[in-house]
């Protein structure tokens, strides 16, 4: 089955100015394919180059990259799989339900990301609200199904469906309620969007 790995664990965190430091958390997927899911932001950079060497993977060695959503801490560290196919929802005038990106070659393909297999025990699952680009990825593992939510789930807090999120953070307070929802409905574990790995209480 496949394997996950936290590479890169998110932070989000506000001063007393509430000046925010912010990181996405970005996570290796090893299957028949070697997945980065969020490369994130380019403060991030170094960190993630040396998670990966620790993995035994270069750049180069990653097959897929996707992107849960587009915000920029997530996405700005794509440049260093620019040999790989970048994988992410695409929501525009024809609302095509997914495509690959090839940064090198400037090539892109369309095709039906919930349908189509990105790797072995590996699923992407649509869970719009905070952005309505936003995807999620579940992955069976040996330890039970892993959901990496994205912001999603951006922290621990919001785990507790209890706890509504500020309406300036998210594009659709509905539909970022009725995702995590369906995430924790499914997940055994979650991997935030802005923090590590936490165990769902069932």
């Amino acid at each position: 089955m496949a394997e996950v790995k936290v590479l890169v664990e998110g932070v989000m965190r506000f001063d007393e100015n509430m000046v925010a430091t912010i990181g996405c958390t970005s996570t290796l997927i090893k299957s028949d394919k070697n997945i980065i899911v969020d490369p994130g932001s380019f403060v991030n950079k170094d960190k993630l180059i040396e998670a990966l060497s620790k993995e035994g993977l270069k750049p180069e060695d990653i097959n897929y990259v996707i992107l849960t959503h587009t915000h920029i801490d997530h996405t700005a560290n794509m440049i260093l799989f620019n040999k790989s196919p970048i994988v992410l929802r695409f929501i525009g005038e024809s609302d095509y339900p997914g495509q690959f990106q090839t940064i090198d070659q400037g090539k892109l393909r369309r095709f039906d990301l919930i349908k189509e297999e990105i790797a072995k025990d590996v699923k992407i699952i649509e869970t719009p609200g905070h952005a309505m680009d936003c995807v999620s990825v579940l992955v069976k593992t040996n330890d039970g199904n892993i959901v990496i939510a994205g912001d999603c789930i951006p922290i621990e807090k919001f785990m507790d469906l209890k706890n509504e999120p500020d309406p300036r953070a998210v594009q659709n307070v509905s539909k970022f309620n009725e995702s995590r929802k369906k995430i924790l409905e499914i997940a055994d574990y979650v991997i935030l969007g802005h923090g590590g790995m936490v165990k769902v209480k069932k």
